[in-house]
């Protein structure tokens, strides 16, 4: 698996996470052929191609569907007496204890479990815990502007008409605590409203909104606007400024997140296959195969038998290639002194093992002589193995005596090979 780069892009955030969001709908194979991303930011760029997600613009938005939602919410409020009246503890529900358990939801949701909240499918259509922490980010901030258009709404309605505040419950227990829970609610941060000011608003429901103290409106929407201000805004920054914080770092490691868009970084992230030779290019040959002493018969002196059986041969061969290379020095180091024809079937393809031992056994001393074992071959055939081993023994730079036995037999008494004579090839 390729190694995914920590580079930071240039891109914003929304940026980086719209032409992810590309990718993720792109399928599990990609319709941009070029290979060899080298980085994140230029995954990301190729996705230009790409065709983009409408719906992302309308997720975008979401947030500000909550303004006329915080101005309706207010209104609904607004139901007694005459439209002119707000229950205290129905707005610090509305408006206070609701965003903010749905605040901490979102975060806790996005933040820890990686999951959006209900309308990312609706809008998204797609699972992820990078879009999920993006989604939770927009609920958070739909949740405060919510929060803003209601003291927005209820400042206006203060401007242009009279507002009562009241409050009333048939329920005694609140009812007799209703003073000391709106003192808890200040903290000791917000002046608590005074006992008279609860009292009052409680009289007015019962006397029909008479008292002097129900016209000091201002009092109530103020403490109103601090204390839910108090409850809300620190965990609003809080939450959102983690989000963005981990929302950032998501989007630049999606890969790791995602295992759709792993497979696709991977995947476009493979270098392209560059052959480049080991060695220079070889100039062409223009000499023809070297001239070689040709026999019909074999030596009767013993040898080395590379990687040929050395029963068919004098007695006292040593097999070499059979083993390893190292096994074969050893045994050079130890019996090259006595030995210095190399039996080798001419068909056998030479190999740089082979030249690297030819060139030790001449090393320690020895007057290196090959014997090529040719059997049943044709004259062109012969023809070849010539050039074979002649350009074997050049590029090499083997300077080595080379005997080319054509026929099977045996070897003459007096152990020289007989009937030699110089064969020019042709």
């Amino acid at each position: 698996m390729t190694a995914f780069p920590p580079d930071s892009s240039p891109a914003s955030t929304f940026r980086q996470l719209e032409l992810g969001l590309r990718w993720l709908q792109a399928g599990d194979e990609p319709r941009v052929n070029d290979a060899g991303t080298a980085s994140w930011s230029e995954f990301l760029a190729r996705a230009e191609r790409l065709p983009a997600n409408r719906r992302l613009r309308w997720a975008r938005l979401w947030p500000a569907t909550a303004l006329p939602g915080g101005a309706l919410a207010l209104s609904g409020l607004l139901i007694w007496p005459h439209g002119s009246g707000i229950h205290l503890l129905l707005f610090l529900l509305v408006f206070g204890l609701m965003p903010l358990g749905l605040m901490l939801w979102h975060g806790f949701a996005g933040l820890v479990l990686g999951r959006g909240p209900w309308w990312q499918r609706l809008l998204i259509g797609d699972s992820d815990p990078v879009l999920g922490l993006w989604c939770a980010r927009q609920s958070l901030l739909a949740q405060g502007l919510f929060w803003l258009a209601g003291l927005g709404w209820l400042w206006l309605m203060l401007a242009t008409r009279q507002v009562m505040f009241y409050w009333s419950t048939s329920i005694p227990a609140v009812s007799g605590r209703v003073a000391e829970s709106l003192r808890v609610l200040s903290l000791g941060l917000v002046e608590p409203p005074a006992e008279r000011m609860i009292a009052a608003a409680e009289a007015g429901a019962v006397t029909g909104w008479r008292g002097e103290l129900l016209a000091d409106t201002t009092l109530w929407a103020v403490w109103l606007s601090q204390v839910t201000a108090l409850w809300l805004l620190p965990p609003f920054v809080l939450l959102l400024v983690l989000c963005q914080w981990r929302l950032s770092r998501r989007v630049r490691y999606w890969p790791r997140w995602n295992s759709r868009l792993r497979r696709l970084y991977d995947q476009l992230s493979e270098p392209a296959v560059h052959y480049r030779a080991m060695q220079g290019e070889e100039p062409a040959s223009t000499s023809s195969a070297r001239p070689m002493v040709t026999v019909s018969e074999v030596p009767r002196r013993a040898g080395f038998a590379w990687q040929t059986n050395p029963a068919d041969l004098p007695p006292g061969s040593l097999a070499l290639g059979d083993g390893g290379f190292a096994a074969d020095a050893a045994r050079i180091r130890e019996r090259g002194s006595g030995l210095d024809l190399w039996y080798i079937e001419a068909r056998t393809v030479p190999t740089g093992d082979l030249a690297d031992l030819l060139a030790l056994h001449r090393e320690i001393g020895a007057e290196t002589r090959l014997c090529l074992l040719a059997r049943d071959c044709t004259d062109e055939e012969l023809r070849r193995l010539r050039r074979t081993w002649s350009s074997f023994l050049e590029r090499q730079r083997l300077d080595l005596p080379v005997t080319l036995v054509t026929v099977t037999g045996g070897a003459s008494d007096n152990g020289a090979f007989p009937d030699s004579r110089i064969e020019e090839a042709p």
